[in-house]
């Protein structure tokens, strides 16, 4: 049986997005560079920017 994107996001757990669980993020957040949080997290230096700007929001 095949899953929709809003159920994937149920069962994948609606505080996570590009795999990085938005808790530890904002943990990290106010400690690390943008560059650290990058290589933590193993995202770009884009995705960091767009998360903390989603975040802000």
């Amino acid at each position: 049986m095949r899953q929709g994107d809003r159920e994937n996001q149920t069962t994948n757990g609606l505080n996570q997005m590009m795999g990085v669980d938005f808790h530890d993020f904002l943990q990290k957040e106010q400690g690390l560079t943008n560059l650290e949080l990058a290589e933590e997290f193993n995202l770009s230096l884009n995705h960091v920017r767009k998360l903390k700007k989603k975040i802000n929001r």
